[in-house]
């Protein structure tokens, strides 16, 4: 058998056809078949013969299609003109070619080759095995003498084509209207792929058919079955039913107590506290820091400090907490993503206020920690090696500063012996891991240094479940032996064995209201289970306020699937279908507070806010009003959001040192956002934090929703604050998921609204009456100066020992070592502090 390969070149101005080319198929590829097909309208003088020809000619090209073919089609694209170019002749070669050979040296590929000036056939030599010209068609310009045998057939007769070319010539028509055909035969050669063409069947004769036909049979039959069972039974029949019996036998996996939990952990007798492995961390003094907090837990709860069982937890700390393996966790770096989506178990969890800032720092070389604090990788700095500690926190920080080629991560003992050995020439750390490992002899001895500034702070907090029955009154009871011995250390109460042994011998305990008197008796006050396990050295400014104002550090805000809280919240969606907030701000008049008072002023622009966000920036969608009486029994119904009152216990006296379990509190605590620069004792003033003032919501275990979206509107002028942005740049604030899509622009907008917290206390307080100052209420920042050893801040205790028995280290910044002082000075440190700084250190007050 033989093929004819038949190419029709339109050689006169053509119509562009490359807006009509198919979708998916090249423009040469449309053209030519439209080529083929059309000579049988060009040539009407012509056979059948030439018109099958041509059709097949089309056919085959599209069978061949070939990575050349492909160019040589994008090759013929439109012209400056409008036109569309003729295929060039090096493409069609190519083309055919492909049925052929592989290119060599001596014959190499053709679309290679120079365009030629006027459209040529291809030679024999370039058509490859297989294919060669028909004798008398390879001229190559049928217009001219050499081109004479290919217009004549070999009868002599001149044939149509030819006869329109001499018209033209002679008429001076030139090219226009005229198309000249090639035809090449191609030679049956192994290389070439010939279609096979196989007779078409019915569909219901061919494979698939018939088994559509058996399955469609089999599903009928079933059917038939079916429809034939029902129909046959006796209605009068009756229908047996199944009981379901009950065993006595346990299940295989039980199922949690739906209980309180300070049902349940009094019921057990003891208090289980994951703590981190302190092995596997190298945090073994800070380890004894965070028991001695759940042993304070314990002696609240069960009147026992021994009453704890102490699980070690390492990445799966947040699912054992979960999993009601564990009932807190002593300590955590809190952020909003774990507090409202943790990512390893997607649950909620609830942070008590932080009790340790560990400040994450560079520990190694000298030229390296310079490198690593500018953030410079090249020239002299080229060798910088970096490894941190494994965490979610550092893999974020630091991968914000440094390429991962120059970061490791893994836990501490692998990092701080990666640091010895020469693997990595900076560590990076927060400083509760490296305080009490081999890296502080280090530093003492001035083998690494550390660095000056801190790149972040890690707030450290208990960690305790959210939505499930009584875990709101488990946490106040543990955020609650904090505070007391927070507070404790203020006003002078320490451990005292012998109020301790009364307590272990009380038949009643373990039972009824909980006294927070007994962790401090038992356990002991911040400064003392501070200066047993991390350091005795103290840091103050007793003349001047620090920055107390805080909040956690972001994490990660994105989410998926995070329902939006103003739609799957009940509490929320009654305040949007009410179409307003409801606020009231409490104005204290023990502090002789009014509508003017700065603090009262930022309660209502904070109320604002919160209406601005759940109504999609309106600030009107907000009804304030002030009152001056409360009842701390019960939250008032008239409200959502209640702001002024205070979240802290009052220990003025030990009757205000419990809490019932019968009565349990019916506030939320959503958020701190002002501090009180004096406090209160026995009726005396003293210097120091005082009352914290809140923003807080009805206490509800199975819907916190609007809690946790007035502590974002607090958390976003905080963070707005340390990275410096403002009312003017709000739109520099990310967007936020955790609580659904419809609030995702909430940090953006309660910025807008409000400013930082600096715009809202400053705006604030040149609108009051000018009676209270500023304080301590500023935003603490995460890159400041620190200290290379743990040291109390007794500042914000307003205890501070006397500047005699301390040295100066700053301009007003004083040190003293607890240990270095006389004993009769120590017995003062315990129970006179509260009076040094405020001159009145004659009035005892304990």
């Amino acid at each position: 058998k033989a093929f004819c390969i038949v190419r029709m070149e339109e050689t006169g101005p053509t119509v562009d056809r490359e807006e009509a080319a198919p979708h998916g198929g090249g423009v040469g590829e449309f053209r030519e078949s439209s080529l083929a097909l059309g000579a049988a309208d060009t040539y009407e003088g012509e056979t059948a013969d030439a018109y099958a020809v041509a059709a097949q000619a089309a056919k085959l090209r599209r069978f061949a299609t070939s990575a050349a073919d492909d160019r040589a089609g994008s090759d013929g694209g439109s012209s400056d003109d409008g036109g569309v170019k003729p295929p060039d002749v090096a493409s069609a070669a190519s083309s055919l070619s492909s049925l052929g050979p592989e290119p060599t040296s001596d014959n190499p590929p053709l679309h290679d080759r120079p365009e030629p000036s006027y459209l040529l056939p291809p030679p024999a030599s370039s058509l490859g095995v297989g294919a060669h010209a028909i004798a008398g068609i390879n001229a190559t310009d049928p217009r001219t003498s050499a081109a004479a045998d290919i217009n004549t057939d070999p009868a002599g007769v001149t044939s149509p084509a030819a006869a329109a070319w001499a018209t033209a010539d002679a008429t001076g028509g030139g090219d226009e209207g005229f198309r000249e055909v090639h035809a090449y035969p191609v030679e049956d050669t192994p290389d070439l792929p010939v279609a096979q063409v196989e007779e078409m069947k019915p569909w219901l004769r061919r494979r698939e058919g018939k088994l559509a036909v058996l399955a469609v049979g089999l599903l009928l039959a079933a059917l038939a079955v079916i429809l034939g069972v029902f129909l046959t039974m006796d209605p009068s029949e009756p229908v047996p039913v199944v009981e379901e019996m009950t065993s006595d036998a346990p299940t295989v996996s039980p199922t949690l107590d739906p209980r309180p939990l300070l049902t349940v952990v009094r019921e057990r007798g003891s208090v289980r506290c994951g703590v981190e492995d302190t092995v596997a961390t190298g945090a073994v003094q800070f380890g004894k820091f965070a028991a001695d907090h759940c042993r304070s837990v314990a002696t609240a709860v069960l009147g026992d400090p021994n009453a704890t069982q102490l699980v070690p937890v390492g990445k799966d700390r947040y699912q054992v907490l979960n999993d009601h393996g564990v009932d807190l966790l002593t300590g955590d770096a809190w952020t909003v993503e774990k507090a409202m989506r943790e990512p390893t178990t997607g649950s909620a969890f609830i942070f008590g206020y932080p009790y340790y800032f560990a400040a994450v720092v560079y520990v190694g070389v000298p030229n390296y920690i310079r490198c690593a604090v500018s953030e410079k990788r090249y020239d002299d700095c080229g060798g910088l090696a970096i490894c941190a500690v494994d965490s979610v926190e550092l893999k974020d920080l630091m991968t914000s500063f440094f390429p991962k080629s120059f970061l490791q991560f893994d836990a501490f003992p692998v990092i701080e012996a990666a640091l010895h050995n020469g693997t990595c020439n900076v560590l990076v750390s927060d400083v509760s891991q490296i305080y009490g490992s081999e890296l502080q002899a280090d530093l003492n001895n001035g083998t690494y240094v550390m660095s000056d500034f801190r790149l972040s702070l890690n707030r450290i907090s208990m960690v305790t479940r959210t939505g499930n029955a009584g875990d709101q009154e488990w946490f106040d009871v543990v955020d609650g032996a904090r505070y007391a011995m927070w507070r404790a250390t203020q006003i002078g109460l320490g451990l005292d064995p012998a109020a301790c042994q009364k307590t272990l011998e009380d038949p009643r305990r373990g039972s009824g209201p909980i006294s927070f008197l007994d962790p401090v008796n038992c356990v002991g006050n911040y400064a003392e289970i501070f200066g047993r396990s991390l350091s005795t050295k103290i840091l103050g400014t007793p003349k001047a306020y620090t920055q107390a104002i805080d909040a956690p550090n972001l994490g990660s805000l994105r989410c998926r699937d995070c329902e939006n809280v103003l739609l799957s919240s009940p509490t929320l969606r009654e305040i949007v279908d009410r179409g307003s907030l409801r606020c009231g701000i409490y104005m204290d008049q023990e502090r002789n507070y009014t509508k003017m008072s700065l603090p009262v002023l930022m309660a209502e622009t904070y109320c604002t806010a919160v209406a601005a966000t759940i109504f999609q920036g309106d600030p009107g969608a907000v009804n304030i009003t002030h009152f001056t009486e409360i009842d701390a029994s019960v939250f008032p119904d008239d409200f959502d959001v209640v702001a002024g009152v205070s979240g802290t216990i009052s220990l003025d006296g030990p009757p205000n040192l419990s809490y019932d379990p019968e009565e349990p509190s019916p506030w939320w605590r959503a958020t701190v956002y002002f501090l009180e620069d004096k406090y209160y004792l026995d009726g005396v003033e003293y210097n120091g934090i005082g009352k914290d003032l809140v923003l807080a919501t009805k206490s509800d275990d199975e819907d916190d929703s609007l809690a946790r979206l007035v502590l974002m509107v607090y958390i976003a002028t905080v963070h707005a604050q340390r990275i410096g942005i403002g009312r003017s740049t709000s739109h520099e604030m990310p967007l936020f998921h955790l609580l659904g899509d419809g609030l995702s622009f909430m940090l953006k907008d309660v910025v807008a609204f409000a400013g930082n917290y600096d715009e809202v206390l400053t705006e604030s307080l040149r609108a009051s009456d000018g009676q209270i100052e500023k304080g301590w209420n500023g935003v603490v920042q995460n890159f400041a100066l620190t200290t290379r050893a743990p040291m109390l801040r007794c500042s914000l205790y307003g205890n501070c020992p006397p500047e005699v028995l301390g040295r100066e280290v700053g301009p007003g910044i004083y040190m003293w070592d607890s240990s270095e002082i006389p004993d009769e000075s120590e017995l003062m440190v315990l129970e006179n502090l509260g009076g040094w700084l405020s001159g009145n250190a004659d009035d005892p007050f304990v």
